[in-house]
């Protein structure tokens, strides 16, 4: 850790008390106890609803971001293989995700498949991620919306 601070990096504790780690680090945030979820998904919330900061290649190609989800919740599947669907931009069209013709995996958007309307994965979790405003979770956590703000956007 020493050698990680020499280089530049900074060591945040969120906790409810000043521990021994937080009286150690270069920012304590305290939190009211049992809110670190809530914090948690404000914190992805402004990295990825306010700052736009996520990895797009990584999650279109290493994690089922781009999978196609219907609207009852459940992916929507090839009917011959049962092979989870994404959409593919750049033919506009949906395909197995293992397609090797695929172009570009949307991860955004509102696509029909066979009659189902459905959405990609990942813009189902930027949905819920609205709702935990870094204003709203200041109030949960104690935090204040600026802090929560800026500790995201150094995180990210």
């Amino acid at each position: 850790m020493a050698d990680a601070r020499k280089r530049g990096a900074r060591m945040v504790v969120v906790d409810p008390i000043c521990s021994h780690a937080a009286a150690k680090a270069d920012e304590w945030i305290p939190i009211i106890p049992g809110t670190d979820g809530a914090l948690g998904l404000g914190v992805a919330n402004v990295m990825v609803n306010e700052l736009g900061i996520y990895d797009a290649e990584y999650l279109k190609k290493g994690t089922n971001a781009p999978y196609l989800v219907a609207e009852d919740g459940h992916y929507v599947r090839d009917a011959a293989t049962e092979k989870p669907l994404v959409w593919d931009a750049g033919d506009g069209a949906a395909k197995a995700y293992d397609d090797e013709t695929i172009r570009d995996d949307a991860l955004e958007g509102s696509y029909e498949v066979d009659g189902k309307k459905c959405r990609p994965a990942f813009e189902l979790v930027k949905e819920h991620l609205k709702k935990y405003p870094a204003d709203k979770v200041g109030e949960i956590t104690g935090i204040p919306a600026e802090t929560v703000r800026r500790f995201a956007k150094e995180f990210g």
